[in-house]
C-alpha cells in the first residue's frame, strides 16, 4: 500500500516550503536517474571522433566511447579517465602539435585487457618558415569574382613579421598592405573555448583594399550556373594576375593572389527571377534567402517569384542591389531564371493598399507592377515591410472597415528607392506569412486564438517535432539523438492531448523528413506554435565538462518569451545547468506563421545525460518542462 503522509508532516513540509521561499531559497534541482550497472567483458569502443576523422580543433578535444563493463579501469595516453557504472567514458585531452594524433586508450579488467590505438588528422598548424615568408594557404581573396567599378576588394594574408607587404596590380599600381593588428580568431556559438596554448607561433597578418579592376582572364555571364577552374597553374604577373610580395631586407617572397575578377557594368545589370525550389522537388521554404554577407545569417526571405538585380558575385553567391545602399547575398542556386538582357532593375509605384479582415486574419494587399525583393521586419505590435525599388504614391490605404487587429497603416519613403508600410497592430504580432498574387504583394496578418486563461492549451493546436533523423548526435553507448528526442516528443504527445491540445506530430517513426517538410506540415496544419525536441552536441575544442546543460533557441521576435518560458520551465524539471536562450539562425525556428522555438535540453555526450536520456522518466521530465513552458506562455498571451 502507499504510504500516507501525516497531516503533522503535509503541514510542516508545506511550512518549510514557505520558509525557503520567503528567504529566496530555491529546491534542490532534481537528480538524474542513477546509471546501471554493466558487467559484459571487455569491449572498447569510440564513438567520437571516427578513426581517421579530420577535426576541428587544434588544442584539445573531446573523446568519449564505452569500454563494455563499468568495472574496468581507462587511460588514454597515460592518462586516467573515469568509467562509469555502464561502462561510457568521457575525456578531454591536450592534442600534439602534429597534423595527426593518435588516441592510445588501454582498458582493463582483472586480468583483462583491451587496446586501442585510435588516429585522427588535426587541422594544418602553420609553422613560419626561416626568413621572409608568405602563407599562401592564407590569401584572400581567392576563386571567381564579378564587381562593378569602385567596390573595394578586401585582401588579407600572414606574412612574416616585420616585413614591407605589397599588392601588385595589373598596369604597375601597387598598393601597401598593413599589419592588420586588430584582427583575431572568431569563436562561433554560444560555448567557450580555451585560449590558444602558450607557444604558439607568433604569426603575422596583413590587409588593405584595392578598387576592383580586372584580374586574369574573362570569367562567364555573372549568372552562369557554372564556371569551369579559378585560374591558370601557371601565370606570371603578364597574365593579368595580381601579386603579393612581403620583403625584409634584401630578401624577398612573392605569391599570385589567386583570385579572377571580371568587371561589371552598373548599367546592365544582369536582372533574374528568384526560386529556391529551381530543381521542382516540391520541398520549398518558399523563398529564396538573403544574407548580409556571402556566408551570414538569413535575413531576407524573398518570396518565390521575385525579380532581382544583381551587382556583383564571389563564387556561387550573388549580390542582390535592392537599394542604392542597400543589398543582399542570395546562393545562385536560388536563381530561376535570367530575364532577356536590357530588362531594367525591379521598380514600381506603391499605389495602394487594401485591407480585408477575415475570421482567422487580415489579409493587407500591397499593389505593385512587379515583384520587388521586400522585407518584413517584426516589432512588438508592428509589422513593416520594405518594398525595394518601391516609389510611393499611396493616396489610398483602405482599410476594409473597422477590424480591430489593424489600428492603423502609414507609409514613409525613407530613401528615393524605397518606400516602407507599417501596419500597427493593437495585439502583440502573433504571425503572418506572405506571397504574390500576380504582381501584388499580399501580407496576411493571423490573428491570436481565444485562449481559456484556466485551460490554456484545451484547443490549441500545437506541432510537435522530434528532431532529426538524418544526422544528429550519438551519446558514448550508441543512443541516438532522433531516437532521444522521439522518446521526449511523444511524450510531450501525451501531456499535450490530456490537457485538450490538438498534436500535431512531423515524425513519429525513425523516418528521415527534410527540415522544410517539417515546417510545412506544421504551416498546413494550422499550428498555432511549433515545438523542435532536441538534444546537444558540442563543436570541436569544446571543454565538454565546463559547458553543458539546458538551452532554448528562438529565432522571431515573437517567440523571445516563448523560449523565456520553456527554458526555465526545462531547467526546473530537468536540474541540469541553465545555459540560457539564444537566437539562433535555424529553420524549425524561423517559420513566420506561428511562434516557434527549437528545445536543446541535454547532451548526449555526457554519460550521465545520455543515460539519463535513455528512461522514460527522465524524457518524462523534459517533456514536462517544456509543455509548461509552452502552457505559461498561452495564458500569458491570453491576457495581451
Amino acid at each position: 500500500m502507499p504510504r500516507v503522509a501525516s497531516p503533522f508532516i503535509s503541514t510542516l513540509l508545506l511550512v518549510l516550503g514557505a520558509a525557503q521561499a520567503l528567504h529566496g531559497q530555491r529546491p534542490a534541482p532534481p537528480r538524474l536517474p542513477p546509471i546501471p550497472p554493466a558487467d559484459g567483458p571487455l569491449d572498447l569502443r569510440v564513438a567520437y571522433p571516427p578513426a581517421d576523422a579530420q577535426l576541428g580543433a587544434s588544442d584539445s578535444n573531446f573523446i568519449f566511447g564505452q569500454t563494455g563493463n563499468g568495472s574496468a579501469t581507462l587511460s588514454i595516453n597515460g592518462e586516467g579517465v573515469e568509467v562509469h557504472p555502464n561502462g561510457a567514458w568521457l575525456a578531454f585531452l591536450p592534442l600534439p602539435g602534429d597534423s595527426v594524433a593518435t588516441y592510445h586508450i588501454v582498458a582493463r579488467l582483472g586480468a583483462d585487457s583491451a587496446v586501442l590505438d585510435h588516429r585522427v588528422r588535426l587541422p594544418r598548424r602553420f609553422v613560419p618558415p626561416a626568413g621572409v615568408w608568405i602563407d599562401r594557404v592564407s590569401l584572400e581573396p581567392r576563386g571567381n569574382r564579378w564587381a562593378e567599378p569602385g567596390e573595394l576588394i578586401r585582401v588579407s594574408l600572414r606574412a612574416a613579421r616585420g616585413a614591407d607587404v605589397t599588392l601588385h596590380l595589373p598596369g604597375g599600381s601597387v598598393l601597401p598592405l598593413a599589419p592588420d593588428t586588430g584582427s583575431r580568431a572568431l569563436v562561433d556559438g554560444p560555448f567557450n573555448r580555451r585560449p590558444p596554448r602558450p607557444g604558439e607561433p607568433d604569426v603575422s597578418r596583413f590587409a588593405g583594399v584595392f578598387a576592383a579592376t580586372r584580374l586574369g582572364a574573362a570569367l562567364p555571364p555573372v549568372t552562369a550556373a557554372r564556371v569551369n577552374g579559378v585560374m591558370g597553374c601557371c601565370a606570371t604577373p603578364s597574365d593579368s594576375l595580381a601579386w603579393i610580395t612581403a620583403v625584409i631586407g634584401p630578401d624577398t617572397a612573392r605569391e599570385m593572389l589567386p583570385l579572377r575578377l571580371t568587371m561589371l557594368d552598373p548599367s546592365r545589370r544582369s536582372v533574374v527571377v528568384l526560386d529556391d525550389d529551381t530543381a521542382h522537388t516540391g520541398f520549398s521554404r518558399g523563398a529564396a534567402v538573403g544574407r548580409p554577407t556571402p556566408d551570414g545569417t538569413f535575413e531576407w526571405f524573398f518570396r518565390n517569384g521575385t525579380v532581382a538585380a544583381i551587382s556583383a558575385r564571389a563564387g556561387d553567391e550573388l549580390k542582390v542591389q535592392l537599394t542604392r545602399q542597400a543589398a543582399a547575398w542570395v546562393s545562385i542556386a536560388d536563381v530561376a531564371g535570367t530575364l532577356p538582357a536590357g530588362t531594367p532593375p525591379p521598380s514600381s509605384r506603391v499605389g495602394l493598399v487594401r485591407l480585408a479582415p477575415g475570421d482567422s486574419s487580415v489579409v493587407a494587399r500591397i499593389s505593385l507592377s512587379t515583384r520587388l525583393p521586400f522585407k518584413v521586419d517584426e516589432a512588438d505590435r508592428a509589422l513593416t515591410v520594405h518594398l525595394y525599388g518601391g516609389r510611393s504614391n499611396l493616396d489610398w490605404l483602405q482599410y476594409g472597415g473597422t477590424d480591430p487587429l489593424v489600428r492603423r497603416m502609414s507609409f514613409a519613403q525613407p530613401a528615393e528607392d524605397e518606400t516602407t508600410v507599417t501596419f500597427e497592430l493593437s495585439r502583440p504580432v502573433f504571425g503572418y506569412r506572405t506571397d504574390w498574387q500576380g504582381t501584388d504583394l499580399m501580407l496576411t496578418i493571423r490573428r491570436a486564438p481565444a485562449i481559456n486563461r484556466l485551460h490554456p492549451l484545451r484547443g490549441r493546436i500545437i506541432a510537435v517535432d522530434p528532431g532529426h533523423p538524418p544526422l544528429g548526435a550519438m551519446g558514448p553507448t550508441g543512443l541516438k539523438e532522433a531516437d532521444a528526442n522521439l522518446g521526449v516528443a511523444l511524450a510531450l504527445r501525451r501531456m499535450l492531448e490530456r490537457a485538450g491540445a490538438r498534436v500535431v506530430m512531423t515524425r513519429t517513426t525513425d523516418t528521415a523528413i527534410g527540415l522544410y517538410e517539417r515546417t510545412t506540415m506544421a504551416e498546413r496544419a494550422g499550428a498555432e506554435l511549433l515545438v523542435s525536441i532536441h538534444n546537444n552536441a558540442f563543436p570541436d575544442g569544446v571543454n565538454p565538462f565546463e559547458n553543458n546543460g539546458t538551452s532554448a533557441y528562438y529565432f522571431q521576435p515573437r517567440a523571445v518569451r516563448l523560449a523565456m518560458l520553456v527554458e526555465d520551465a526545462m531547467v526546473r524539471r530537468m536540474g541540469l545547468p541553465n545555459l540560457g536562450v539564444g537566437r539562433g539562425d535555424l529553420a524549425l525556428a524561423r517559420p513566420t506563421w506561428m511562434p516557434s522555438l527549437l528545445c536543446e535540453g541535454a547532451f548526449l555526450m555526457i554519460p550521465e545525460q545520455e543515460n539519463a536520456l535513455r528512461t522514460p522518466g527522465f524524457q518524462d521530465r523534459y517533456a514536462r518542462g517544456v509543455m509548461e513552458g509552452i502552457e505559461a506562455w498561452f495564458r500569458e498571451t491570453a491576457s495581451r
